[in-house]
Formats: C-alpha cells, sequence, structure tokens
C-alpha cells in the first residue's frame, strides 16, 4: 500500500507521454533537462547550433530528436515550429534554454553584441514562443519555461548587456502569462544561480579551480550547482505538480539571491 501511494504522490511530477522542445540542449543546463525529462517519460527534442552536437546527446536518451537551430538567426522560430510539427506532430512543452553571455564591461560593449545577445536571448524566445503557440494550445497540459538567470534580477559588472537580456525575459514571461492564461498555457521562469557549466567554466585547470572557488563563495550553499539540480526545477515548472503555477519565478541559486 505505501509503494503505491508513493507512485502516485510521484505521478504529477512525471512527463509520461508529453513531447518536449529544450533549445540549446547540447550542454550543461539543456542537456541535463533533456535527459531528465526523458527519464521523467517526455519524448524530448533538443536543438543546438550544430546538428552533429545536437545529435550527439539525442542518442543517448531513447526515442530523442535532434533539429538543429540557431537562434542568433533571424527568421529561425518559424522553420523550428514546422520541423516540430512534422517531425512529432504537436508539443506539449517548450524550455527556452538557449543563450550566450559574451562578457563585458558596458565601456568596451559593442553595438553588434548588444543586439545578438538581445536577438537570441530574448527576441528568439519570443518568436519561437509565438510560433509554438498554436501547437501548444491543442497541447496536453501545456507549459513554456524560460531560463533566465541572477543578473536578471540583480545587474552585475562586467555583464551588464546580458544581465538586460535576462530581465526583459522575466518581463517577457509575466506577459505571456497573462495572454496565455486563456488557452490553458502556463508560463514560468527558472532562476540558476551558478552552475558549473562550459558557458561559465574557464577552460584553463588551475583558472577553472580558483573560479569555481570564488563563485561558491558567492551563495549561502558555499558550492555551485550541478547541472542536474537545475534540470529537476524545470521538470516540476513544467509538469502538473505545478499546475497552478504561472507567470512566476523559481529562483534555484543556493541563496545567491537572498
Amino acid at each position: 500500500m505505501h509503494e503505491r501511494d508513493e507512485a502516485d504522490s510521484n505521478a504529477p511530477f512525471r512527463l509520461d507521454g508529453r513531447v518536449c522542445l529544450i533549445t540549446g540542449g547540447t550542454r550543461g543546463i539543456g542537456a541535463a533537462i533533456a535527459r531528465d525529462f526523458a527519464a521523467s517519460g517526455a519524448r524530448v527534442i533538443l536543438t543546438g547550433r550544430r546538428i552533429a552536437d545536437a545529435e550527439a546527446v539525442a542518442q543517448e536518451i531513447p526515442d530523442a530528436i535532434a533539429i538543429a537551430y540557431d537562434a542568433a538567426s533571424p527568421g529561425e522560430a518559424g522553420r523550428l515550429a514546422d520541423q516540430v510539427a512534422g517531425r512529432a506532430g504537436g508539443l506539449d512543452i517548450l524550455v527556452n534554454n538557449a543563450a550566450i553571455l559574451k562578457p563585458h564591461y558596458i565601456a568596451k560593449l559593442t553595438e553588434s553584441e548588444f543586439d545578438e545577445l538581445f536577438q537570441v536571448n530574448v527576441k528568439a524566445s519570443l518568436f519561437l514562443c509565438q510560433a509554438l503557440h498554436p501547437m501548444l494550445k491543442q497541447g496536453r497540459v501545456p507549459a513554456v519555461v524560460n531560463i533566465t538567470a541572477a543578473g536578471g534580477h540583480v545587474p552585475m559588472a562586467g555583464i551588464g548587456a546580458y544581465s538586460a537580456t535576462k530581465a526583459a525575459l522575466l518581463n517577457l514571461t509575466r506577459t505571456l502569462a497573462k495572454e496565455w492564461a486563456r488557452d490553458g498555457i502556463r508560463v514560468n521562469a527558472l532562476t540558476p544561480g551558478s552552475v558549473a557549466t562550459d558557458m561559465i567554466l574557464p577552460n584553463d585547470p588551475d583558472r577553472r579551480t580558483k573560479f569555481v572557488a570564488d563563485m561558491a563563495e558567492t551563495n549561502l550553499m558555499k558550492r555551485l550547482a550541478d547541472p542536474i539540480e537545475i534540470a529537476r526545477a524545470a521538470r516540476f515548472l513544467a509538469s502538473e505538480a505545478a499546475s497552478f503555477v504561472t507567470g512566476q519565478t523559481l529562483i534555484v541559486d543556493g541563496g545567491l539571491l537572498a
């Protein structure tokens, strides 16, 4: 009886039979989300700028689909939506994870870098949501999860433009939640703190060791997160366990913003 009760209580956190699209799913948080969602029963579609990278991750995941998608290229949203429709037949969950960092102090930021940051981190997510809206409306308990960043809440020196893009995505999340509630689509944001991914870690081993130690000191847990810890939070927001949660931001940062 206990085992049955436990299984029933875990059921809302599962994604059995749901079709999930994760952009930027070739490494770090995106790859962890793809693997975790699949382990929870979802059929996963993951994207990457290089199809070979996306296929490498997809090969590890049963029944996964890899699609090349460059968020830096305007007009890609419609093409991606067509491929999702053609290859999966529909969509239940969208995770907007694709992003770029390009750390620079404002004094050194170029206009082209600014434009690229907003294209990838904001514009691509907005128009992908727009292109996929018809499919999501027809989805099973549809949900959107936008991956943001601590810099969107508290601007940080050296990544000012990046922080501004994430602040814009936080605002967009709440707007979409208001506009899409009538269609039964929940829209939430997930803010990770410092995560041990290639996006932020230096390549040099000595610099990496110091970087990890310094970053660990910025939060209350005194460590960096493992990508799976972020993936589990994303699954909660995407699942029926969060059926009454929309227009919110879940902060998973080890106390960085506390």
